[in-house]
């Protein structure tokens, strides 16, 4: 039988949280977790912390990109700076003024140098040089000539030509044998005497020598050009591919030795060709034949690179894509001048078109893989030289468009803003670690920006709909914990031990204890607002005590607010903390509900250490049920 005199004692129980998560934007918010935040970050988990105080390095503006190779290269408006490492007081930067166009930059390191997109520029972090990566020769006022000559660039001009050798020739003597209707055509064979041999030995003219005067201090050897605007009267005398791509084997001066094919049936192969902008003439090998065409010759020789929006490095080649073909292309071995080399050897450069429809909206390297992403595709490259490059396309979550700067790699994981929010790829497919947010939140963004510092992803993005400066959210990769920081990132670089986030109007080092000189952030504010509170118990029970723990720094201002089943913010508690390091304890007791929430807002340092929940039953069920939260 019970005993009814206790049936009215009320029982009391007590929930300490010590283990606070972060952003969790999703109806499933429990009370350890934070519904919005803002300056509270990871660094002091379990318990809760705001961020470090940033540090201003200084004042910068029009900032199109920002890089970092041995120091800080900066695009603003149309100057590069660049500042070594080493270089603490900026006495030994390089300022280059007028050297860039002023837009948006794209940009990769390879070796000492940053080559810069759509300018196609490298700047050279050792000497401070910055230069162009394409090249062009044009014949303009000079006169260019074309002439075959053998392997080594030798030409030769024959003693006599006719369709049988002379009876008694000298040692050395130079016979252009051939028929009599076409003495100089490419049927023709070029002898040379031996008197110790007693006979004649062909010679090979199967190059070309074009001389072309100051080409030398534009192009090198090796480079791979277009030529462009030769006479069709040279083309088909010469070389038929003259016009095209034709690979410098040797570079004498200004002498241009290539070897390309003999058109079989030409007539006029043994002689050369002077072209000057108005018109050719040909004079034939031994001199004795001249022939003279008055046709505008705009002849051009370009070391052509491509326009790409989306670069990277890897295996020591630069490669690329753009949103307007659906091509992808990578430099020579270790030369990021040189495009379209095809020669069939292993440091040819390399190009290859893919099928999946819509634009590229991003490229990465990340665990040896070459990654070029569009919104729902990602394909994958692979291999160590052209002739055994292999590329695997997946049907996945890609890169949204506007995200291209979100990639970002750490700790062997590359994370971006894909249209399903942000991703983890770390060699098969990619994986959503954004769960915690609200997608709508992640979508429709005209400006996607990705950072590292240690092991926390940063990420600034911008929506279409956005009026105010965007947002700044922060990932833990290694606890998985979101957090959202007042937003400076308009723009962002990593320096592996430095994130440097710009806001439109200045430069800020994330980490302020890493940085030697600059402006310490003052006045922090933050703010925090947990879940629902008193969810957690089965039992028609109420908090009836709260107390919180925390450790603050001087000059810190914080005030509690409750909001109680869904209403309006009510002050609870509030305290300004007037010495380091002071612990402060906030007790405080609530009026009757079913939930709550709490919200911490201020200015300063704080750590919320503990959070001591005191519950006890409600007799008579008289706690009415809330609203659920929106």
């Amino acid at each position: 039988m019970t005993d009814g005199r206790n049936l009215n004692i009320l029982q009391s129980g007590r929930q300490m949280l010590r283990a606070f998560g972060g952003v969790n934007e999703t109806y499933g918010c429990s009370e350890a977790e934070l519904s919005s935040s803002l300056n509270f970050s990871g660094r002091g988990y379990p318990a809760l912390q705001t961020r470090a105080t940033r540090k201003k390095v200084r004042e910068v503006q029009d900032v199109n990109g920002m890089y970092h190779l041995n120091g800080l290269v900066i695009c603003r408006g149309t100057t590069l700076e660049y500042t070594p490492d080493a270089d603490e007081s900026r006495a030994g930067a390089v300022v280059l003024e007028n050297a860039l166009t002023d837009n948006e930059k794209a940009m990769t390191g390879m070796g000492t140098k940053v080559l810069i997109w759509p300018d196609k520029k490298a700047f050279d972090t050792v000497s401070g040089e910055l230069t162009d990566l394409a090249a062009a020769w044009t014949l303009s006022g000079g006169t260019m000539t074309v002439t075959p000559c053998d392997g080594e660039g030798r030409t030769y001009t024959p003693d006599g030509v006719g369709t049988t050798e002379p009876e008694s020739p000298a040692d050395g003597q130079l016979f252009l044998k051939g028929d009599a209707e076409s003495p100089y055509g490419a049927g023709s064979v070029l002898l040379k005497y031996s008197a110790k041999n007693k006979k004649w030995s062909e010679i090979l003219l199967t190059s070309l020598r074009l001389h072309c005067p100051g080409l030398g201090s534009v192009l090198k050897e090796g480079d791979t050009v277009t030529v462009s605007g030769m006479p069709g009267t040279v083309c088909s005398a010469a070389a038929a591919g003259l016009n095209g791509e034709v690979s410098i084997s040797t570079l004498d001066g200004d002498d241009v030795i290539t070897t390309l094919a003999v058109p079989e049936d030409s007539t006029r192969y043994y002689g050369s060709w002077t072209v000057t902008a108005t018109g050719t003439s040909w004079r034939s090998a031994d001199g004795k034949v001249t022939e003279n065409e008055a046709a505008a010759a705009p002849v051009k020789l370009e070391r052509r690179v491509p326009d790409l929006d989306f670069v990277t490095e890897q295996g020591n080649r630069v490669w690329g894509c753009s949103r307007e073909e659906n091509s992808i292309y990578a430099c020579a071995l270790g030369d990021p001048t040189n495009w379209y080399s095809y020669r069939g050897i292993a440091s040819d450069s390399y190009a290859v078109s893919v099928g999946s429809d819509g634009a590229f909206t991003g490229a990465a390297s990340c665990l040896g893989y070459l990654l070029f992403f569009k919104e729902n595709c990602i394909h994958k490259l692979y291999g160590s030289k052209p002739s055994d490059y292999q590329m695997s396309s997946v049907r996945c979550r890609g890169v949204a468009a506007n995200a291209a700067k979100s990639l970002c790699v750490i700790a062997e994981t590359l994370y971006y803003l894909s249209p399903d929010g942000v991703m983890a790829w770390s060699g098969s497919l990619p994986a959503k670690v954004s769960g915690a947010l609200d997608t709508g939140k992640l979508t429709a963004v005209d400006r996607a920006v990705g950072g590292q510092l240690d092991a926390r992803y940063y990420l600034y993005l911008h929506r279409k709909t956005d009026t105010g400066s965007g947002r700044l959210l922060v990932y833990d990769t290694e606890r998985g914990l979101w957090q959202e920081e007042s937003a400076a990132g308009t723009g962002m670089v990593s320096t592996g031990q430095q994130l440097y986030l710009w806001d439109g109007n200045a430069l800020w080092a994330a980490d302020p204890e890493r940085e030697v000189s600059g402006e310490d952030e003052t006045g922090l504010k933050f703010e925090a607002v947990t879940g629902d509170i008193g969810l957690a118990v089965p039992d028609d029970k109420y908090i009836s005590r709260v107390t919180l723990r925390m450790d603050a720094l001087a000059h810190t201002v914080l005030t509690v607010a409750v909001s109680y089943d869904g209403g309006d913010w009510e002050t609870v508690s509030s305290c300004a903390v007037t010495r380091d390091h002071q612990r402060v304890n906030l007790p405080f007791v609530p009026r009757r509900h079913d939930t709550m929430r709490l919200r911490f807002a201020g200015t300063g340092q704080m750590v919320l250490r503990s959070m001591a929940l005191t519950f006890a039953d409600a007799a008579g069920a008289r706690v009415s049920g809330a609203v659920p939260r929106r």
